[in-house]
């Protein structure tokens, strides 16, 4: 297998690639829509022979629709059933099973950050995205449908029950850091440790420029 691993500087949106070397076959996790890091991808994807079946997105915000479909042309899109994608994506529901090229991944709803986040389990490895963030939370962003309540819940009782030894790769990390476990995250996390789900809103309102807090994908 080949994994990838990619961070955008300005954004600090980090986006993933996974292969089957054997079979050649591809998935995108989050790839941004921005022309240049497109190039990057599609460049690493010629050199290492790869054909891109899947786009997995782990949330979206407006107006991004026609960048990825302009870009990735021949890649199906994976989207929750709630957001700007939906009518162009492929709809991915909590505890589908996605193939590629042997190989599967699961698929896990954490509506808050956006009422179409999902998440993607792969092996030992977890792709949040913006429902979790390493050592804090995501900020509210200007959706209308961010809800903290949501995300308490996709967090504590979606993602903080898989295995301590879980892997976990974040959406956005403005701080170096580029891998968690479920078990450091579920132990250490300060906007989730002893807190209740009211707190949690509370401090989640209240604390939106608070360290550990990450920029919203835009």
């Amino acid at each position: 297998m080949y994994f990838r691993q990619f961070h955008d500087t300005t954004s600090a949106a980090m986006s993933y690639l996974i292969a089957n070397s054997s079979s050649g076959v591809a998935v995108a996790i989050d790839p941004t829509p921005d022309p240049c890091q497109g190039l990057v991808l599609k460049a690493l994807l010629a050199e290492r022979g790869f054909s891109l079946a899947l786009i997995l997105l782990t949330h979206t915000h407006g107006g991004v629709a026609d960048d990825f479909l302009a870009h990735y042309p021949d890649a199906g899109i994976v989207v929750g059933p709630q957001g700007p994608l939906a009518s162009v994506g492929r709809q991915a529901r909590d505890g589908e099973v996605l193939g590629f090229g042997g190989e599967s991944i699961q698929v896990i709803a954490t509506p808050g950050h956006t009422a179409d986040s999902l998440s993607y389990l792969w092996r030992d490895r977890l792709f949040c995205g913006d429902a979790l963030a390493l050592g804090g939370c995501p900020q509210q962003t200007d959706d209308d449908d961010c809800d903290p309540r949501s995300i308490y819940d996709s967090v504590v009782d979606q993602l903080f029950t898989l295995p301590a030894e879980t892997l976990v790769f974040p959406g956005h990390d403005a701080h170096g850091r580029t891998v968690s476990t479920i078990g450091e995250e579920r132990s250490r996390n300060p906007f989730f440790l002893a807190r209740s789900r009211d707190a949690f809103v509370t401090a989640f309102r209240g604390e939106r420029g608070a360290p550990g807090r990450v920029l919203a994908r835009q």
